[in-house]
């Protein structure tokens, strides 16, 4: 018992039965719900995001820039080129050779030791000392120069003592320019070759 007086509540509340709470069964599609949220909001949240950090609103990236390779030679190309490189042949080398200049040394056959005597029968003072100066720096090693007074020969000759001494002569008469060469013996008694000068030697 209360200690408390009866007031009207409380005669209410005799009256009344004992009420409870009572709820409706939860439907699957509510239960469900927060999971469907779930599965389809972080996804695109997810999309969202790439998107913008991406800055390219949601766009495909463009595929990057074909990068250029430089191919190098085959082992056949470079054969190619080591070959076409490789040094002329000799005949190409002497195709392509200059012509010596001519020199005006005596022949091999020349003896350079021949005794040489050059008589002067122009008249022209040191002519046969010239003469003989060209004969010395052409090799010859004996040569000397004297005056001349016969009246033969008339043009300028060249005299050598016998046929052994035909290759000498004719050396000596190239390199001087004397084609009248004479093969005598009583010419040439103290010498091998003895050449004689006259005027027509001058203008050469």
């Amino acid at each position: 018992m209360s200690q408390y007086p009866e007031d009207e509540f409380d005669a209410a509340g005799r009256d009344r039965g004992p009420q409870g709470v009572h709820r409706e069964p939860r439907s699957l599609l509510r239960a469900l719900a927060p999971f469907l949220a779930v599965i389809v909001i972080v996804p695109l949240l997810a999309w969202g995001a790439v998107s913008l950090l991406a800055g390219n609103d949601g766009e495909p990236a463009a595929d990057p820039a074909p990068v250029e390779t430089t191919a190098e030679p085959s082992d056949e190309a470079t054969s190619e080129e080591e070959t076409s490189s490789e040094e002329p042949t000799a005949e190409e080398t002497e195709e392509e050779t200059t012509p010596e200049e001519e020199t005006t040394e005596p022949d091999d056959e020349a003896v350079l030791t021949t005794s040489i005597s050059v008589l002067n029968g122009a008249g022209i003072n040191g002519l046969a000392g010239d003469v003989a100066a060209q004969l010395g720096e052409a090799g010859f090693t004996t040569v000397g120069a004297a005056d001349y007074g016969a009246g033969s020969p008339e043009v300028t000759t060249l005299y050598y003592r016998n046929a052994d001494l035909a290759a000498t002569a004719e050396a000596i008469g190239e390199l001087l320019g004397v084609d009248n060469l004479v093969e005598a013996p009583s010419a040439t008694q103290n010498v091998e070759i003895a050449l004689v000068l006259r005027g027509d030697f001058a203008g050469r």
